[in-house]
Parts: C-alpha cells; sequence; structure tokens
C-alpha cells in the first residue's frame, strides 16, 4: 500500500478515536486489534459502554466526519460498525495486497505473443472467423466503454483541477504557464522533426505554392474549439470543445466561490465517481492489452504494414532519439538518476504502448506522477487531463511523419511552403486528437486534404496507423509526464526528494 493511502487510514482512524473520547472520556480505554482474515488484514477499534456509532452522519456537516469519511471512501474502503456484548467496535479491512501492475502488463504481452504466434498457424478462415467473431467485438466494447468515461473524465478533471488550484490569481499563473508550454513545445519538437527528416524524404526548399485556403484552413480550425451547444463536444468526443467547457465552467465556479458551493460538490463528486470508473477499466487493462496484441498478431494487417517499413523505422528513430534527449535534460535538470526516472516512468509507459489510450493509463499516470515523481496534486489534477489533450508531441510527429511519407508515395511536392503549413496543421490535429485508440483517423482525413495528398493514401495510412497509434500515444505520455516535473519544478511544485528516491521505480 502506497504511503498516501496509509496516511489516509491514519488519520481517518484518529478521527474516528477523538469522536470516541468526545463522547465516553479519556478514561475509557480503547483496544485496538489488527491481524489477518481471509487473506485480508484488518483493523478493529473496541470501546466498552453504551451504544455509539461514530460513523453516523453528524449534525454539523462541517465536522470532520465527513471527510475523513470520504478519504476512505477515495479508497473504497468502508468501515463497519457493530454493537456486541457491550462494545462498540469499528471494523475496517484493508485491501489485499495487490500484483504489480507492471508485471501484469508484461504478463499480458508476452501471453498475447505466444498465443499470437500460435494463432498463426491456424487455416486463414479461421483466424478471420475468430478476428471478426469474437475479438474485433471485444475491442470495440472495451473502446466504447473507454469512450463514454473518457469525456466526462477530461470534462470533470479540468473543472474540478482549475477549482482547486484556490483563486483566479494562481490559475492566471499556473493555467497559462502550462497551455503555452503545452502548445510551445509541442510546435518546437514537430518543426525539429521536420527539419530531422530533411535527409529521409525528398524536400524542394524553394517557398511556393502557399495560397490563402491553406491559411484560412487553419484559422478555421481554430475557430471550431468553440462549440455549437454543450452536448455535441461529449457526443463527437471533441477533447478540444470539452476542455474549453470544463475551463469556463471552473472558472465560474472559482470566481463564484461560496455562492457556487453546491456546484463546487456537485463537480468534486462526479469527479469522483468518473476517477473510480475509470480505475475499474484500468483493472481490466490487462485483458485488453492481451485482447488488442492478440488481434493484430493473428490479422493479416501485419503483412501490410511490413512493406511500408521506412515511415516506422524514422518515426521510432525520430522518438527514440528526441524522448531520450529529453528525459537525459529532466535528469540533469533535477538531479535525479535517468534509470531511476524511467524505471519511474515504465508503467505508464508500457500501458499506453499497449493499448494506444492515454485514458486507460491515466490512472496509473496520476498515481506515478504524485506518488513516484513527487508532483503536486495541484499540478496533477488541472495539468494531467489538460495535458493528455493538449501536449501530444508524438501524435504531432507521427502525423508529420506519416504525410511526408505518403506524399512521396503519391509524388506530391514536398516544398518549403508544405513543410511549413504540415508543421501547423499536424500540430493542432495532434491536439485535436481524442485521447483513445483509433481517435486519429479523422484527423488524417483533414490531414490530407489540406497537404494535398490523395484519398487512396488513406487505406495503407489506417494500416500503417496500427502501429503508429500504439507508439506515439506511449511516447506523448512520457514527453507529458517530463514535462510536468519541468513546469511542477519551476511554480514550486514538486517533492524533489520523492523524485530522487529510488522507492516506487
Amino acid at each position: 500500500m502506497d504511503s498516501k493511502n496509509i496516511t489516509r487510514i491514519r488519520l481517518s482512524i484518529e478521527e474516528i478515536l477523538l469522536d470516541m473520547r468526545e463522547h465516553f472520556g479519556s478514561e475509557v480505554p480503547c483496544t485496538l486489534t489488527m491481524g489477518r482474515k481471509w487473506g485480508r488484514h484488518f483493523l478493529m477499534l473496541e470501546v466498552r459502554g453504551e451504544r455509539f456509532d461514530p460513523l453516523e452522519k453528524k449534525e454539523q456537516p462541517e465536522e470532520l466526519s465527513g471527510w475523513g469519511g470520504r478519504l476512505l471512501a477515495n479508497m473504497g474502503l468502508t468501515p463497519v460498525y457493530l454493537y456486541k456484548n457491550g462494545k462498540n467496535q469499528i471494523l475496517l479491512k484493508l485491501p489485499k495486497k495487490q500484483v504489480n501492475p507492471a508485471i501484469k502488463l508484461v504478463g499480458a504481452v508476452v501471453l498475447a505473443v505466444v498465443s499470437g504466434l500460435l494463432g498463426r498457424m491456424l487455416p486463414p478462415e479461421t483466424r478471420a472467423l475468430l478476428d471478426a467473431g469474437i475479438l474485433t467485438p471485444l475491442f470495440d466494447t472495451f473502446l466504447r466503454a473507454l469512450s463514454t468515461v473518457a469525456g466526462p473524465m477530461i470534462f470533470l478533471s479540468v473543472a474540478w483541477g482549475i477549482f482547486s488550484i484556490g483563486d483566479t490569481a494562481a490559475l492566471g499563473m499556473i493555467g497559462k504557464k502550462m497551455m503555452l508550454r503545452f502548445t510551445g513545445v509541442t510546435f518546437f519538437l514537430t518543426a525539429l522533426s521536420a527539419i530531422m527528416s530533411l535527409p529521409f524524404f525528398q524536400v524542394d526548399m524553394s517557398v511556393k505554392n502557399m495560397d490563402g485556403s491553406q491559411l484560412g484552413s487553419i484559422f478555421q480550425m481554430f475557430l471550431d474549439i468553440v462549440p455549437a451547444n454543450v452536448v455535441q463536444p461529449f457526443m463527437e468526443g471533441n477533447s478540444m470543445q470539452i476542455i474549453l467547457i470544463a475551463a469556463a465552467v471552473g472558472i465560474v465556479i472559482l470566481i463564484l466561490g461560496e455562492q457556487a458551493d453546491t456546484a463546487a460538490r456537485l463537480v468534486e463528486q462526479a469527479n469522483y465517481i468518473v476517477q473510480y470508473l475509470m480505475e475499474i477499466i484500468s483493472a481490466i487493462v490487462p485483458f485488453f492489452i492481451f485482447i488488442s496484441l492478440f488481434q493484430m498478431m493473428i490479422s493479416d494487417s501485419l503483412d501490410q504494414i511490413a512493406g511500408a517499413w521506412k515511415p516506422i523505422a524514422v518515426y521510432i528513430l525520430f522518438i527514440l532519439l528526441l524522448l531520450g534527449a529529453v528525459l537525459v535534460y529532466v535528469a540533469a535538470k533535477e538531479k535525479v538518476s535517468l534509470p531511476v526516472l524511467v524505471r519511474k516512468m515504465f508503467p505508464t509507459f508500457l500501458i499506453t504502448l499497449t493499448t494506444a489510450s492515454s485514458s486507460a493509463a491515466y490512472g496509473t499516470n496520476m498515481n506515478c506522477c504524485e506518488e513516484k515523481l513527487g508532483i503536486s496534486s495541484c499540478i496533477t489534477n488541472f495539468g494531467l487531463p489538460l495535458g493528455i489533450v493538449l501536449y501530444m508531441p508524438g501524435t504531432a510527429i507521427n502525423y508529420l511523419i506519416v504525410g511526408m511519407y505518403m506524399a512521396v508515395c503519391y509524388q506530391v511536392e514536398i516544398n518549403l511552403s508544405w513543410l511549413l503549413i504540415a508543421v501547423v496543421i499536424t500540430s493542432i490535429l495532434a491536439i485535436a486528437t481524442p485521447p483513445i485508440p483509433g481517435g486519429g483517423h479523422t484527423c488524417y482525413t483533414v490531414m490530407f486534404l489540406q497537404l494535398g495528398i490523395p484519398e487512396e493514401a488513406l487505406a495503407l495510412t489506417m494500416t500503417l496507423d496500427l502501429i503508429f497509434d500504439f507508439i506515439s500515444t506511449a511516447a506523448s505520455q512520457t514527453f507529458l509526464q517530463a514535462e510536468l516535473i519541468l513546469q511542477a519544478d519551476k511554480l514550486g511544485f514538486i517533492k524533489k526528494e520523492v523524485l530522487r528516491t529510488n522507492e516506487g521505480a
């Protein structure tokens, strides 16, 4: 059990003891029993005397009992009151010791690869039937569940994150810097990738063929951030519009203060519900990993991908170089061991690498940032859901490499004007990509239209996206964790002793 949950339990038990002492007096003894039953550890408090339940809701809602109850509720724990043989008993069953999530994830990957290799021996008709009849429906069901929760999760996390900052001055300091850093670094890394790609793709360095219609289309992308109504962004999964609505709600609640207490509590409680649902989804992520990798292994898409190895190889090379440079910079600046930093980030990286979903890794990512990297919840509550949408450099570089490769394949001239527009469009589309597997399919259509690439390129692109989606999502989340460390340090919201320690690595 991590240190945060241990502290929550201790504070909640202390609250119960204070209530009992207030009722019975300090002279009455209290017995604390700790043990293990049916594989679960438990705590039991016993006080002899008249019946008194400290867990009952008090008349004063502002008293500590509601606060302590929420601490345990956030952990999924519920203390039980019993009155036996003249004794008041409070029983709290602690969760069973969990298997290391990284072990589960690695096990799912290994099992999927082994099963996939064995599945390749089956007749093509049997593999097609298995894919269409079982694997695809299971995969789509998980995606529907993920998509259902992803929109509300982003909305509530951003709205509550803004409100929990405390005041509008702090919001202006943190929010403005985060958004500028997220968008600025995304554009910078994409532009740097464009320069790095020059030796791999034939580029005419002349400036020509830049017209007003292309610039107008880019400007329209910014205008489309404003939604037509409140419901449509959630139905379509438009992350940018959801964030805009959430930011507006959070800022209004923050400005109104006590006048919006009911709305603030509603957002807080709804946020707890959605976070709990995300934890349930995270618990079945290993199964989802197995399904997605096994489906890829037995399908014919691997054969098509193998024939278009160049963009994949170039992309992996760029990601390794850029991500490696960023991690080395963070390790040097924060004076933390690079291997320790990598090991702490690995569980989140593995989940996103094997699911292509930043939403599926949200719970693990939040735990990593707060418990292992020492980033304050003031930053993670607001910055993590915001960064999942706004900070997608891995996806932007992915779009750029695919666009350049398809332009070469279909003999579309790549000149300096084309490259500049490609950098802008891919950076914007990366922000607009929903944080779920396959979220970039519609973005490819928009990108090809703006860059003059024929629609016929979409068929191969969708196949290549099976690989790119996994790598880009994993890279973006690692970029995000590194960026949050830097921003938290700059704002003074990081525990460097937690970041530098080997614990949790």
